[in-house]
Parts: structure tokens; C-alpha cells; sequence
């Protein structure tokens, strides 16, 4: 009986996060789509809650949040947790745009797909498939598209772009020139890129349209506003790179959702919808070749 409590113990030990594998953190914000993530709390537009411990890895689409821990993904739906899954390693990058992705150490894992071969820098999970970079170059699923060294993708619903020492965007296979080497981008009507000295806005083709000079750390877009962090604040821009807002504190009066994962690894009780709507949707798309 008491191996029988020890081993149960354990196995529900597994399914929460465990604050100690993660990478200690310098206590500087994460930058996320409409916001931040500071420690367990995330304060964005439209949304605001605290997660079970702090990570680096997070994302944001619209109402999804994708929240990684070694071995587990949480899964939050307008600001509520929807689903929890089992993670096989621990996570190196996570996307949530254009669709949810994972990055591992020497695999991908996208929900509703599960565990792709693909030892990736950095990924997109699209309706064409997946893009993905090694150290040799550009990849969909198993075709290599260009040969070269990449350091990360960004994408619009027409366009992917792979950025190196200059762009390159497919489908049409257009080389576009870049100002300085981009370190973040953001693909809308616009290109807008992040460099040493500041952030750029291009033409999809890669003419100049501004420029707005300064240290910046990421770049984020809900397609109305830019979000990037200057001296460690949440900096809130137009399309036109002229200031638009910054994030207000928050009221500690305000009440902030707190939930915890499942322990039973399957997800809180109304976390089927969710399972199926992602299952049913990755269903309808093209699926990435098995490696």
C-alpha cells in the first residue's frame, strides 16, 4: 500500500510545473502580444492572470495563450485554462502565431499533431505546413526550400519570411534587402523590423518607410499596435512607429485569475472543447510529413 501512495504521489508530482527546471530568470518582463509576463503575471490587453510559476516561454494569438514548462504545455482560452499536455523535453521556444507550436531540444511538438523530427532554431506552424530552420537552411516539413543561414521566421497570412543577412519571402522566393541585421520582425501590410539601432518599417518588398531610432528589446503586433520594451517597460506603438500608449499598472484591487493545471494531466473539466476545436482544426490542415 505505501509503494502504491508513493508511486501515485509521483505520477501526479509530474503534471505540475516544476519551478525548479526552469531557467532561473533575471526578472525582466516577457514581451507577448498586447503585453507583458512579469514573474506569474500576465497583464496584456484584454487579458490579465497569474500562471502556476514563472517561464520564459510564452506566446500569445488573440484569446490563446501558450504557457511552456519542461515536459508540459498549458493552454489558456481568454484568459481561462483550457487544456494541459505533456511536453517530450523541455521547451527551447514557443509560437503561438500563426498557429500553436513548441519548440524541444531536438523536436517539435505541435498539439493536435504531436511530436515532429525536426531539430529547429525556430519554427511556424502554418496552413502550408511547417517552416522550420536548421544550421544548413529554410525547410517545409521534409523539402529543403533554401539553402543558407537563417536566424528566424516571421509570417502574414500571405507571405513567410526567413531573415539572415537579408529576407527571403515565399512563396515568390523574393530576396528583400534589410537594413541592419534584424534581431525581431513583424510581418502586416508592413514589414517592420528590429535592429541595433531601432525600429524599421518597410514595404513587403523592402522599401524604406521609417524609422524610429532607440534600444528596443522584441517586437509584437496584434495587428493594430506594435508592442516592444524600452528600459524594461511595455512601449506601445502605431503602424506608424509614432507612440500610441503605454500599459497602465495594474489595479492591485483587481481581481487576477489564478487556476492550476489538472494533476490528472487531462485538463480542467471544460478543457474538451478546446482539445477538439485544436484537434479538428489541425485535422483540416495540411499535415507536416512524418520525418
Amino acid at each position: 500500500m505505501r509503494w502504491g501512495l508513493l508511486a501515485l504521489g509521483l505520477g501526479l508530482s509530474a503534471c505540475i510545473p516544476q519551478t525548479q527546471s526552469t531557467p532561473a530568470s533575471s526578472g525582466a518582463p516577457v514581451l507577448i502580444e498586447g503585453g507583458v509576463v512579469e514573474g506569474r503575471l500576465v497583464q496584456a490587453a484584454g487579458l490579465q492572470l497569474a500562471l502556476p510559476s514563472p517561464t520564459p516561454w510564452v506566446a500569445r494569438n488573440g484569446p490563446i495563450l501558450l504557457a511552456a514548462y519542461p515536459f508540459q504545455l498549458l493552454i489558456y482560452q481568454n484568459g481561462f485554462i483550457q487544456d494541459s499536455l505533456p511536453l517530450p523535453g523541455v521547451p527551447t521556444f514557443v509560437r503561438a502565431k500563426p498557429l500553436p507550436l513548441v519548440g524541444l531540444e531536438d523536436r517539435l511538438f505541435v498539439p493536435g499533431l504531436g511530436t515532429l523530427m525536426y531539430k529547429a532554431k525556430d519554427a511556424l506552424y502554418t496552413r502550408e505546413g511547417v517552416f522550420w530552420l536548421d544550421d544548413e537552411g529554410l525547410n517545409l516539413d521534409r523539402r529543403r526550400l533554401s539553402e543558407g543561414r537563417y536566424s528566424f521566421l516571421s509570417a502574414n497570412q500571405r507571405y513567410v519570411y526567413a531573415f539572415g543577412r537579408e529576407a527571403l519571402r515565399l512563396p515568390d522566393n523574393l530576396r528583400v534587402p534589410l537594413p541592419g541585421m534584424a534581431r525581431a520582425a513583424v510581418v502586416l501590410e508592413d514589414l517592420y523590423l528590429l535592429t541595433d539601432e531601432g525600429l524599421h518599417r518597410l514595404s513587403l518588398e523592402g522599401l524604406r518607410l521609417g524609422f524610429r531610432a532607440g534600444r528596443f528589446g522584441g517586437l509584437e503586433t496584434d495587428g493594430t499596435f506594435l508592442y516592444t520594451l524600452e528600459s524594461g517597460r511595455l512601449l506601445t506603438l502605431r503602424l506608424n512607429l509614432d507612440t500610441a500608449r503605454r500599459l497602465e499598472p495594474t489595479d492591485p484591487s483587481a481581481e487576477v485569475k489564478e487556476q492550476e493545471p489538472d494533476p490528472s494531466g487531462a485538463g480542467v473539466a471544460n478543457a474538451e472543447s478546446l482539445g477538439r476545436d485544436t484537434a479538428s482544426t489541425a485535422a483540416s490542415l495540411p499535415h507536416p510529413e512524418a520525418p
